[in-house]
């Protein structure tokens, strides 16, 4: 993300998830402002929480990412989008509803209540590698970042002994400081590694997304 006009929205060099120094600015001062990105197109940022929701919430808005014009926020996704299939993360209704619907099962109330001990072991076993590490901690990298990854990989029904592969590869397919070729690696090593766990579960199915 480049520098808005008055606002320096320059990163912390020790974490690339670092939010921009601006951005707290941003909040307090305009917080729906225009800023420049990698392609020097300038797509809205809206910074409060409230704002977020509503335009969340709001159909006039898409986030399928192969319109024109779609704010990608590095030259690897926008790559990427040209040959990602239809998704939830990309889709807007009625294909969103129809996927959407498909996937609802595993998060009904019951089933993530169940989920509760395996979710509590990966934050634990987390937050005790981070304590036994160098200090300072970054505490995205170190827990922010896994913790959602590993989860998913418990409702995918990834084997956990494959889990590291799947983080790895999830986020440098959605990090902003990947190179173009880095994201569509890691992007494509997603997509074979689940081809072929989807081959594994429809010859013996097991109790998990997939």
């Amino acid at each position: 993300m480049a520098d808005a006009p008055g606002y320096p929205m320059a990163r912390d060099s020790r974490c690339p998830f670092h939010p921009p120094e601006g951005v707290r600015r941003l909040t307090a001062e305009e917080p729906v402002s225009k800023v420049r990105i990698w392609d020097g197109s300038t797509p809205w940022l809206i910074t409060r929480h409230a704002d977020q929701r509503a335009l969340m919430n709001d159909p006039r808005l898409s986030i399928d990412e192969k319109l024109p014009g779609f704010p990608h926020m590095t030259r690897g996704r926008a790559e990427t989008a040209k040959v990602t299939p239809a998704l939830i993360t990309n889709t807007d209704a009625p294909e969103h509803t129809r996927l959407r619907r498909m996937v609802n099962a595993p998060f009904t109330v019951k089933r993530v209540e169940a989920l509760r001990p395996a979710i509590q072991k990966i934050t634990d076993d987390l937050i005790d590698a981070m304590l036994a590490g160098p200090k300072p901690a970054d505490l995205v990298t170190a827990l922010g970042l896994p913790v959602p990854t590993l989860v998913i990989s418990e409702l995918l029904g990834v084997p956990y002994e494959e889990s590291e592969f799947f983080h790895r590869n999830s986020t440098v397919a959605v990090s902003h400081s990947a190179s173009e070729q880095e994201a569509q690696e890691a992007g494509a090593a997603l997509y074979g590694y689940l081809d072929g766990l989807l081959g594994q579960k429809t010859a013996a199915p097991a109790d998990d997304m997939l």
